[in-house]
């Protein structure tokens, strides 16, 4: 799913290639790092997702902090991998449709939850057990992965992500974000996922 970012200046104005290249070179790879030594002195065959639910496999004295690591991996990943400038499929605009009654009201769903998170945290659309979109928040590096819920597309709220173009002006920066999503690769993953269903 997931491909490095290459070229940092491709979101701007919304996000400056400055604030791009801190948040993948620092804070994305240092998550990344982190989880890297955590996981090096054990064996396993599962993939980051599969990591989430066998989270039993490694002591007890561990399990925070490769959660906390993994869980920014993870969640920075399906961030950087949102942006972009595609167009939903007619399937996923189904979807969404479907779930929210039209596309402008999705927006202005997700657009509401996002401002409604206190703190350091995600905004997720997410697949519920039902097999049906949601919006949810979700503080720190937690992930949806955790209670049954199957990530589609994330907005960090984590400070890093926006600070130094925007400041304290956190809400302009959620609304300006449906200005640099990928739809495209967002509903490649949707049905990918229903696929495997």
């Amino acid at each position: 799913m997931y491909s490095s970012i290459t070229n940092y200046e491709a979101y701007e104005p919304y996000i400056s290639s400055y604030t791009m290249n801190i948040h993948y070179n620092k804070h994305y790879k240092k998550y990344l790092d982190n989880l890297n030594k955590l996981l090096s002195k054990y064996d396993y065959e599962y993939s980051k997702e599969e990591l989430v639910k066998n989270i039993s496999i490694f002591p007890i004295s561990e399990r925070d902090d490769i959660l906390f690591n993994l869980g920014g991996v993870l969640n920075h990943e399906l961030f950087f991998n949102n942006l972009g400038y595609g167009k939903m499929s007619e399937n996923f605009k189904n979807k969404i449709i479907e779930d929210f009654n039209s596309i402008d009201n999705f927006k202005e769903e997700f657009i509401k939850q996002a401002n409604l998170l206190v703190g350091s945290g995600y905004t997720f659309l997410v697949l519920n057990k039902e097999n049906n979109l949601e919006i949810i928040n979700v503080a720190n590096q937690d992930t949806p992965i955790s209670y049954g819920l199957i990530p589609i597309m994330n907005l960090d709220l984590w400070e890093h992500a926006y600070y130094l173009d925007y400041q304290n002006d956190r809400k302009a920066y959620i609304n300006n974000f449906f200005s640099i999503v990928d739809f495209n690769k967002v509903s490649n993953l949707y049905e990918e996922i229903q696929k495997n269903l």
